[in-house]
């Protein structure tokens, strides 16, 4: 943990990021496919998980969800509180490691973000962790289409649509999106049934 959160405090103290630049965004993949806005819920608790400066964060807490955003880097979890109180949104921010799972807590949560941090190891829980019609939205890095040499962070091909394809086959979720290239997978799930 401390190797992952002296690298990221050391990246968002470097890049002089102030909290009224960062502006509610929404995820990549939703950016991509608008039709997806009438398919993501707007009330109940939602994460943002590896959560950076906020922006999804803060895009949510506009959507009408109460937001819980996690990082590993305490810096960026001040960046992300910060942003909320500029925008005048309420976002609960705090530090966590995945290495320990998800907070037992978060529970029965209408949506999930995680933008760009590969946790294999959490990928059914995210499932497990939401409501029935609960999203999930989840970008990795990818070795798919990835211009240059795939690092410890890129998910071999096919990663994503594998990790949930039993899900599916089963009926706990359907898949709205499913996309890899550009060095980039996404999927978007929404669970069906606890």
């Amino acid at each position: 943990m401390e190797a992952d959160r002296d690298r990221w405090d050391e990246r968002w103290s470097a890049a002089g990021v102030e909290p009224d630049r960062a502006v509610p965004a929404a995820p990549d993949i939703v950016d991509a496919h608008p039709e997806l806005l009438e398919q993501l819920p707007t009330d109940g608790t939602a994460l943002d998980l590896a959560c950076g400066i906020g922006a999804q964060s803060l895009w949510m807490a506009t959507r009408g969800l109460t937001v819980r955003a996690l990082d590993v880097s305490p810096v960026a979890v001040d960046l992300t509180a910060r942003s909320a109180a500029q925008h005048g949104l309420t976002v609960k921010a705090s530090v966590w490691d995945t290495d320990e799972g998800l907070p037992p807590d978060l529970r029965g949560l209408a949506m999930i973000v995680c933008q760009r941090y590969r946790a294999s190891d959490l990928y059914l829980d995210f499932v497990q962790r939401l409501r029935p019609d609960g999203v999930l939205v989840l970008t990795v890095l990818s070795a798919v289409g990835l211009d240059g040499t795939a690092g410890p962070f890129h998910a071999p091909p096919g990663e994503l649509s594998d990790a949930y394809r039993s899900a599916a086959t089963a009926g706990m979720i359907d898949v709205l999106v499913d996309e890899e290239g550009d060095g980039q997978a996404s999927i978007v799930v929404r669970r069906t049934h606890d």
